[in-house]
C-alpha cells in the first residue's frame, strides 16, 4: 500500500512539472502578456452587427489570420489590422517612425510577428490582435543596410523562430532565435533560398535550394531525394510535422506530392498523384494536412483527398482554418468549405 501511494505521489509531481513547463513555454516567448516593452494600440470601433470589411484597392500584402477573424494589409506604408467580426480597425505601425518591413500571422493564434528594419538593425516584435498589444522580441544585426526580411517561421512548441533575410540577389541568410533570445546564423547548402518551413514538435527547419531545385533539412548535408524525381520544391509542413514536397516536371509544374516526416527515410514517404499538373501557386496545404487546388478561372477550390469542390466569389486571397478568403468588389468574402 505504501509503495502504491509513493507511485501516485511521483506521478502527480511529474504531471505538475510537465504542465507548468508547457504553460511557461506557451506564455513567455510568444505570449500576449509579456512584460517586454509592451504598448497598447489605439483601436477605432465600428458599431455594426455584421460589418462589410472594405479592402482598399491600393492595399498591399493582404493576409488573414489563421481563423479568418482578422485581415491585415499595408496602406501608404502603414500596417492595418481589421477585426472581421466587429469591424474594428487598428494601425499597428511603429510609433517611433520605423516602418514595419515584413509581417506574418502565426499559424495557431491571432498574433503576427513583425520585422522593422533601420540601417543594419532588425527589430523583431509581435502584435497580438485579440488584446491589441505589441512587444519587442529581440534585435538582430544584419549584413548591411540593404538587407530585408522576406519570411518568418515560428515553431510554438520548441519556441524558436527562423528569419529569412535577403542580402541581395541570390544571397539569403537564415537567423535562428530561441526563447532565451539567443541568436545564431544557420548554415545552409545554398544562399539562393526559397520557401522555409519549421517543425511544430521539434527544432527542425526545411528549405528550398532554388538553384538546384532541391529541398534540404537543417543538420543534414544531403538533399531530400525521391526515386524518379529530378527536381522538387517545398510546399508545406503540417501540425504533425509531415513535410509536403512537390515533384517538379519539365514544365515547372507539379504532378505529384510526396509527404512524410523528417524522421523517416524518404523511400517510405507517401505519395499524392495529381490527375493533372498544376502550378505551385495553385497548391495549398492546411495545418491539418488537407491538400487543396485552387482554380482561379473557375473560382473554385477542390480538396484533393475527398474531391469536394467549394466555389468562392471574386479574387482568391488565401485559405484559413475552415474556409476561403477572397476579395469581391473591394469587400472581403469568407466562404466556408463544403
Amino acid at each position: 500500500m505504501k509503495v502504491f501511494k509513493n507511485i501516485i505521489i511521483c506521478i502527480t509531481i511529474s504531471l505538475i512539472i510537465q504542465i507548468s513547463g508547457f504553460f511557461y513555454l506557451n506564455s513567455y516567448f510568444l505570449a500576449s502578456n509579456s512584460a517586454v516593452r509592451s504598448q497598447k494600440v489605439a483601436v477605432q470601433s465600428k458599431k455594426t452587427s455584421a460589418p462589410k470589411i472594405n479592402v482598399p484597392n491600393n492595399a498591399k500584402s493582404i493576409n488573414v489570420s489563421y481563423n479568418g477573424n482578422y485581415v491585415s494589409y499595408y496602406l501608404n506604408d502603414e500596417l492595418y489590422v481589421v477585426n472581421t467580426i466587429t469591424g474594428r480597425s487598428a494601425n499597428v505601425s511603429s510609433s517611433d517612425g520605423i516602418k514595419i518591413s515584413f509581417y506574418k500571422w502565426l499559424p495557431d493564434r491571432n498574433r503576427m510577428l513583425t520585422a522593422q528594419t533601420e540601417n543594419s538593425s532588425l527589430y523583431l516584435s509581435y502584435y497580438d490582435a485579440d488584446d491589441a498589444q505589441k512587444s519587442n522580441i529581440t534585435d538582430i544585426l544584419m549584413n548591411s543596410s540593404t538587407s530585408k526580411v522576406n519570411d518568418i517561421e515560428a515553431a510554438p512548441l520548441p519556441n524558436v523562430i527562423y528569419i529569412k533575410v535577403s542580402n541581395g540577389i541570390k544571397n539569403d541568410s537564415i537567423y535562428w532565435v530561441n526563447i532565451m533570445k539567443s541568436i545564431k546564423k544557420i548554415n545552409t547548402k545554398t544562399k539562393n533560398i526559397g520557401n522555409i518551413k519549421v517543425a511544430t514538435l521539434e527544432d527542425k527547419m526545411v528549405y528550398e535550394d532554388l538553384t538546384n531545385a532541391k529541398v534540404y533539412k537543417t543538420g543534414i548535408s544531403n538533399a531530400l531525394n525521391f526515386y524518379g524525381s529530378a527536381k522538387s520544391c517545398l510546399l508545406q509542413m503540417d501540425n504533425n510535422d509531415d513535410v509536403y514536397i512537390g515533384d517538379v516536371n519539365n514544365n515547372n509544374n507539379i504532378d505529384k506530392i510526396y509527404f512524410g516526416t523528417l524522421k523517416d527515410d524518404t523511400s517510405s514517404w507517401h505519395t499524392f498523384q495529381l490527375s493533372t499538373q498544376v502550378s505551385k501557386d495553385s497548391l495549398f496545404i492546411t495545418a491539418g494536412g488537407k491538400v487543396y487546388i485552387n482554380d482561379n478561372l473557375k473560382g473554385t477550390v477542390t480538396e484533393l483527398q475527398s474531391g469536394k469542390e467549394t466555389a468562392y466569389k471574386g479574387t482568391f486571397l488565401q485559405l484559413y482554418g475552415d474556409g476561403i478568403a477572397s476579395i469581391s468588389h473591394g469587400i472581403l468574402v469568407k466562404t466556408s468549405f463544403n
